[in-house]
């Protein structure tokens, strides 16, 4: 809880500067067993808002396990806070003011016709799908992503994946930002496939841009419907633009001294148009790129760039 004063938390000094370590308000540790997870969480997810959550005081987010478990938890706030701890929940901080509750849980799994075929599941990303907010698509080791639902029915097709025999993990997975029907996922096998959520075999495979190397990151930008973002296990960062080619990317750059950790989009800076790229290394250093201005083209329908893709391959 960002709201807590920093006398509540530790303090530290390192290279001449002082820090403050935030310790956390609540953990799942401290609940019973059959409330939380029992094994490695490998994603977390804000819980996407309509305008009458907005309102509301509380709100949700969602984590997965690599067994193939996700749980909703409703954050709320403690009415009556207390620095001796609380005897009820051993999660909440001592004087802590806001906790988790967790409101369901759901079971990811292939179609029960084909679950003899994969006995054993692990699943690493997901993401809520902007259509009904109760279903999400979670990519799996099995080369498959899946749909899970909080509802007992799915809408058809039920999982997405190749037409090949040795199953990739598929370890991300991103929605376009403005056209939720077709998303892409990165898989260790080092491709990159852009799906249609009514068509369980992909529309686009690109295999060989990495080399075979894992692809550890995709992110579709929120600012040109073509243009996304991928990393690989090499240190490598690739920019697509698909309004300008599809066969390779538009940019490669590589950071092998430093060594590439994740990457993010955000808004752009005051004056100018173009996002800004985040890269984050291991060595603990932070970078900031500009994307061209000319690379976005933003007078062009940002829609109609994707249809005009879209209607080539479909």
């Amino acid at each position: 809880d960002l709201n807590e004063p920093q006398g509540m938390h530790r303090k530290g000094q390192l290279n001449n500067k002082h820090f403050s370590m935030r310790l956390p308000t609540y953990n799942t540790c401290g609940i019973q067993v059959v409330e939380s997870h029992n094994s490695k969480i490998t994603s977390l997810q804000a819980i996407k808002f309509d305008q009458e959550q907005l309102h509301m005081s509380s709100f949700q987010v969602a984590s997965l396990d690599e067994h193939g478990v996700i749980i909703i938890w409703v954050v709320v706030s403690v009415a009556d806070s207390s620095f001796s701890g609380s005897q009820t929940d051993l999660g909440l901080r001592p004087g802590g003011k806001i906790k988790l509750v967790k409101s369901a849980s759901i079971n990811v799994n292939f179609p029960q016709h084909m679950q003899d075929l994969f006995p054993e599941l692990r699943t690493f990303s997901f993401q809520q799908s902007f259509a009904d907010a109760s279903t999400y698509f979670v990519s799996t080791d099995k080369g498959a992503i899946l749909k899970a639902s909080r509802n007992q029915t799915l809408a058809q097709p039920t999982f997405y994946s190749q037409d090949h025999a040795v199953p990739a993990i598929v370890g991300s997975i991103d929605f376009n930002k403005f056209n939720w029907k077709y998303f892409i996922c990165g898989s260790s096998d080092g491709s990159i496939s852009l799906y249609y959520v009514n068509r369980n075999n992909p529309l686009v495979v690109w295999d060989r841009s990495t080399r075979g190397r894992p692809v550890r990151s995709v992110q579709w930008s929120a600012y040109s419907s073509t243009i996304f973002y991928t990393m690989d296990s090499a240190n490598k960062f690739y920019m697509w633009d698909l309004s300008i080619r599809d066969s390779t990317p538009l940019v490669i750059e590589t950071f092998d001294e430093k060594g590439l950790l994740s990457f993010t989009e955000m808004l752009p800076i005051a004056g100018t148009v173009s996002p800004v790229v985040v890269l984050t290394f291991k060595d603990g250093s932070i970078e900031a790129h500009h994307v061209k201005e000319e690379a976005m083209n933003s007078k062009v329908n940002n829609i109609a760039k994707l249809e005009t893709y879209l209607s080539s391959v479909l």
